[in-house]
């Protein structure tokens, strides 16, 4: 009987870690004040997956990565403002290299700030892009950064962002 208990136990406690897992590693999803709803992540294999699944349903594809390995980089500060009116439409803290935003059509300015550790210099990119009606625009930005910044397996990500099925 007391072995029933244990295992019981110790299957309940693998269930819960599952469900925490969910939450820990699921891609980073929002809604602005301005109504811009976006998703971020693509670090874990299973934010990947899950991102690669919804990319259709967004506009605009922002992913970043370092210049000289390729590596993606999470930690990057993202600004969208609208080129026209000049108003903060969406700023977020990448937790992966991936942003995925539903932007309507217009003009907008992408300002991107990256610090690889606490005593660099930050570096930040400026971008203007344009979303056409029904039109999705992809935005790749790669940051200088230093020898340590490697990709951990060798070719190409399993998968794009920017390819559709």
């Amino acid at each position: 009987m007391k072995s029933h208990f244990k295992c019981v136990r110790e299957l309940v406690g693998l269930l819960c870690a599952a469900g925490l897992s969910g939450t820990l590693y699921g891609a980073e999803r929002g809604v602005t004040d301005r109504g811009i709803a976006y998703v971020s992540g693509g670090v874990a294999e299973v934010e990947e997956d899950e991102l690669i699944a919804q990319r259709k349903d967004y506009s605009f594809w922002l992913t970043t990565a370092s210049k000289g390995s390729g590596a993606f980089l999470a930690d990057v500060r993202v600004r969208i403002v609208d080129a026209r009116t000049r108003e903060l439409l969406l700023e977020h803290t990448l937790d992966g290299p991936w942003l995925f935003a539903k932007l309507p059509p217009g003009q907008y300015q992408v300002q991107a700030t990256y610090r690889e550790f606490a005593d660099s210099p930050e570096q930040t990119l400026r971008r203007t892009t344009t979303i056409k009606p029904g039109s999705r625009r992809q935005m790749l930005l790669y940051f200088d950064t230093s020898d340590r910044v490697k990709r951990e397996v060798d070719g190409p990500p399993k998968a794009s962002p920017y390819t559709l099925p």
